[in-house]
């Protein structure tokens, strides 16, 4: 194992390995599809950013065929690591930055979530409280300008339970009432959907040096080529295009927010 591998970096390998040797080969989506989660969840954590509870752990190894392996792993390597999301160069460029854009298909962005989504987001207290410190960047006097892009789905997935969901959107409809907070949703029915390939996000300091972070199948990466950020900005900006105005997304996430409290 490489010296720089952090323990939940292990267990991710571990974990995408045994799914790659299954006959025939076992995709993030067949294998979310026999646990019964997405597999957004199973690329959270075979990136090393989110540990699957003992519970779903034990349901992951009947179904790898993998004997109690993870399991080890988790209990015995993983154990002790420090909180692994974001740290680094993208925290860095995230707390100096001038203007953050964030684009995201799957949940709500890190940095407008409430601690009780976040939890069911990742199911591990550690990295709950550094999400939640994160979240100061937008509390700071003079904070960055925030741009946060949405698909639809975002708002009707059920993360917690209506109660949960009823309070994340209601907070996501008083967030975006900030002067610095520009929340933007892509409805379901916008065929840009058909060229997603997985939420990032963008760090600009005054116009001038830009930071990319891809949530990819295998890793949270931080992008530093210029080209490689320049190219996220474009898609960034071409999935705006196609995204409801901030009050018509208000709108929407209202009416969504009210659907679930009706659930209560």
């Amino acid at each position: 194992m490489p010296a720089r591998m952090t323990g939940r970096e292990f267990f991710g390998r571990r974990l995408r390995i045994a799914r790659e040797q299954q006959v025939p080969k076992m995709s993030r989506r067949v294998l979310g599809e026999r646990i019964n989660l997405s597999d957004s969840a199973i690329a959270a954590w075979e990136s090393g950013r989110n540990i699957p509870d003992p519970e779903t752990l034990e349901d992951v190894e009947r179904v790898l065929g993998t004997g109690g392996l993870l399991e080890d792993i988790a209990e015995n390597i993983v154990t002790g690591d420090k909180p692994q999301e974001f740290l680094g160069k993208w925290a860095r460029a995230e707390a100096q930055a001038t203007l953050l854009l964030r684009f995201t298909y799957d949940v709500v962005p890190g940095l407008l979530q409430l601690e009780e989504y976040a939890r069911e987001v990742l199911r591990d207290d550690d990295q709950v409280k550094v999400r939640m410190s994160r979240q100061q960047v937008l509390a700071k006097e003079n904070p960055p300008v925030f741009v946060a892009l949405i698909d639809e789905s975002v708002l009707h997935r059920n993360v917690g339970g209506p109660r949960v969901m009823s309070d994340q959107l209601n907070r996501l409809v008083e967030t975006a009432m900030r002067e610095h907070v520009v929340v933007q949703v892509i409805r379901l029915s916008c065929s840009v959907g058909s060229q997603y390939t997985g939420s990032f996000g963008v760090a600009s300091c005054n116009g001038e040096t830009e930071v990319g972070q891809i949530d990819d199948a295998l890793s949270g990466d931080v992008v530093e080529s210029a080209d490689e950020v320049s190219r996220l900005r474009r898609i960034f900006e071409i999935a705006r295009k196609h995204a409801l105005g901030e009050c018509e997304s208000v709108h929407l996430i209202k009416e969504v927010a009210e659907s679930w409290s009706s659930r209560i």
